[in-house]
């Protein structure tokens, strides 16, 4: 039965190599020292241990980010914004295989998307506030060259003033 198992062991082999194991250890001790390649199974067991291994690693480095996607807020802003760049970081450090056990990446896709269309419109606003404070600085400016004492002949630098104020 040992010589059956195969050279390259997968955990899909590990059912296989338990029933070999329970067919040697129903074995006595005399006749288990007389089977020769016992150390194919050993190796065998030692492999699926590894590989199990291995699967657990993955499954918890993915299901850490999974619970970090599942924490965002379901309501992104602004505020979420580092928290948002905290889950991508860790599922960028992921390993292909663990990328691929994250069922809510969907999730951290849209949270992103969000979080760049709402720094879009946060700078798109802020050069609307910029622009707008230009336009009243020169309106202050216009303003503040009126003379102190106002007479017939500032009518129009009043009413050009005043416009400039008034299309603010």
């Amino acid at each position: 039965a040992i010589d059956a198992l195969p050279a390259d062991i997968t955990l899909e082999h590990a059912t296989a190599i338990q029933d070999v194991i329970t067919q040697f250890n129903t074995l006595t001790e005399a006749q288990q020292a007389l089977v020769a390649n016992q150390d194919v199974l050993t190796k065998a067991m030692d492999q699926i241990a590894t590989l199990q291994a291995v699967k657990e690693a993955n499954e918890a480095a993915a299901k850490a980010v999974e619970e970090l996607i599942a924490a965002l807020p379901e309501e992104i802003t602004l505020a979420a914004e580092d928290d948002v760049q905290a889950a991508f970081i860790a599922y960028e450090l992921l390993t292909d295989v663990q990328k691929a056990l994250v069922p809510n990446k969907h999730m951290l896709d849209q949270a992103k998307r969000t979080i760049a269309d709402l720094q879009t419109a946060a700078e798109q606003q802020a050069a609307i506030q910029k622009e707008n404070e230009a336009l009243a600085k020169a309106v202050e400016d216009i303003i503040a060259a009126l003379p102190t004492d106002i007479t017939l002949n500032d009518v129009a630098a009043v009413q050009n003033a005043a416009t400039k104020y008034e299309g603010l």
